[in-house]
């Protein structure tokens, strides 16, 4: 239990991170002030072991392709208003790119059972292996971050790599999280007494643009079911990876948001020691995707030439190794 006296001490935090995201709304630079760019084409299929999942999917780019990223959300932002400015990027760096809505997040699966971050990783290897187009590079956001290293832990032949953004090895000890954590059950509350009025207070406090692609952002926003939500939010709070994460053989690169105070850029340093993985830092809050979405693309975009070249020198060795034995 948060007391009154650890809420106090954590206003402070919440100003500074408002005041970091005001100085982006100055910029001229944030995902919603230019119309959205068309889509990739979206699917809702049956698939084997999982469900019925909503996914988009670029296709290979013309001339062939480097590899497919598979792109998991943050947080109650499902993959359209999440990654809608992300599609093209990476599609004309020569990559097929896969996005998945987690469960109880926008047209996701509605599962009936309680939120869990493991079955959301189960999913997404099952679509993996539906579209036959692994092992991907994973690119998990905050929460999307959990989930890649679940999918690395627990369905290692889907998962070539991963890239890490604004996550940790852990999401509970922090002061601010504890306070996000335990309010969940007035958060879900207030979800389901006023879903359009919240999502609208929330968009307008982030980013203000294009008046369309604004309604568009809380129309995708409300389609999250409030129970879902509230309880991806407890599963965040309890899940801990420190005690296997080392174990994980797939290489990774940290992608550190270095203005972040809901994850703060501390443990983002500390989960790339951990896993002694390479670090591409962005001059950004923890919603790089939206506030400066030009500067998260360059690192993003950076990240994966990491992560390629650590994937490749990986093969080689393993190729080496093989030689030697036969």
């Amino acid at each position: 239990m948060i007391s009154p006296l650890e809420a106090a001490r954590a206003t402070p935090l919440l100003a500074r991170q408002a005041g970091s995201i005001v100085r982006f709304w100055i910029s001229g630079d944030t995902a919603l002030d230019r119309p959205r760019p068309s889509m990739p084409p979206g699917h809702i299929t049956e698939i084997p072991g999982a469900g019925d999942l909503f996914y988009r999917d670029t296709g290979e780019p013309p001339g062939g392709t480097r590899g497919t990223v598979l792109l998991l959300h943050g947080w109650m932002v499902p993959s359209d208003p999440h990654w809608f400015r992300t599609f093209s990027v990476l599609q004309e760096a020569g990559y097929r790119v896969l996005a998945i809505d987690a469960r109880g997040h926008g047209r996701g699966l509605r599962a009936g059972g309680p939120f869990e971050l493991k079955d959301c990783a189960a999913d997404a290897a099952a679509l993996v292996r539906y579209l036959g187009c692994g092992p991907v590079f994973c690119v998990g956001y905050s929460m999307g971050g959990l989930i890649a290293q679940l999918m690395a832990k627990r369905h290692p032949q889907e998962v070539s790599g991963a890239i890490l953004a604004a996550t940790a090895s852990e999401l509970r000890e922090s002061l601010l999280l504890q306070l996000v954590w335990s309010g969940m059950g007035a958060f879900q509350w207030w979800l389901r007494l006023a879903p359009r009025w919240s999502w609208q207070l929330a968009v307008n406090a982030v980013v203000q643009g294009d008046q369309a692609t604004m309604e568009w952002a809380v129309g995708e926003l409300r389609r999250g079911a409030a129970e879902d939500i509230a309880e991806a939010g407890r599963d965040i709070g309890r899940f801990d990876s420190r005690a296997w994460l080392e174990d994980v053989r797939q290489p990774m690169v940290v992608l550190v948001t270095t203005m972040d105070l809901l994850v703060p850029p501390s443990r983002q340093y500390e989960l790339a020691r951990r896993l002694e993985a390479p670090m591409v830092r962005v001059e950004s809050d923890h919603l790089a995707p939206a506030t400066t979405p030009r500067r998260f693309h360059r690192g993003l975009c950076e990240a994966l030439e990491l992560l390629e070249g650590l994937c490749d020198r990986e093969r080689v060795q393993l190729r080496s190794v093989t030689e030697a034995r036969g």
